[in-house]
């Protein structure tokens, strides 16, 4: 059965991404107290856990058409796993430095992304879904040093609350289009049309 969940993955990252803004900007690196990273180490594994599951869905079954699933699938499961992992670590009070370098290489694959998104033409706004990866890449790019500089801190936090707006955006046109019949109503997968 062909299954469409590409909304509830993209309003789910915009979720993970405004939750990243809100715990960088509204949390000073020194004052960050053990309640209150618990607190958020619930939600980032809650996001992670769905992110996680739907990109690894995405990946391994391509439900969607052609290199989107790529697009999509991909960071989707790559992101889900370090929040999965990142969340109990941010409980725990551990260092949180080798994950924020693997979000910084998640970044920077987010950037490649964004030029094979505009390169290509895909999605109905190129322009819009590329800002939306190059946002979230810019972002984690600036990971690895958050702890180091609050400058760093509030630059990355910025860039992923731009990137959440447009995620969010996104997901939720795609909640008022993805239904009718001219885009997705219609579409199966290539592999069950002759069952049709």
């Amino acid at each position: 059965m062909y299954i469409n969940y590409l909304t509830l993955a993209l309003v789910t990252a915009a979720a993970a991404l405004a939750l990243g803004a809100f715990y960088l900007l509204g949390t000073p690196a020194a004052g960050d107290s053990q309640p209150h990273r618990r607190s958020f180490a619930w939600a980032f594994g809650a996001s992670g856990l769905l992110l996680l599951i739907t990109g690894l869905h995405i990946v391994l079954t391509w439900p969607i058409p052609g290199g989107y699933n790529i697009v999509f699938g991909e960071p989707l499961a790559y992101f889900g796993t370090l929040l999965v992992v990142g969340a109990p670590a941010l409980w725990l009070g551990e260092r949180l430095g080798p994950l924020l370098l693997l979000g910084a290489f998640g970044g920077l694959t987010n950037l490649m992304l964004a030029l094979a998104i505009a390169r290509h033409g895909m999605t109905q706004n190129p322009a819009l879904a590329a800002a939306m990866y190059g946002a979230s890449g810019l972002g984690l790019l600036l990971a690895p040093a958050m702890d180091r500089s609050a400058l760093a801190r509030r630059a990355a936090g910025a860039l992923l609350a731009a990137s959440a707006a447009l995620f969010a955006l996104f997901g939720y046109v795609a909640y008022v289009r993805h239904p009718g019949l001219e885009w997705f109503g219609r579409w199966v997968p290539t592999e069950t049309r002759s069952l049709r």
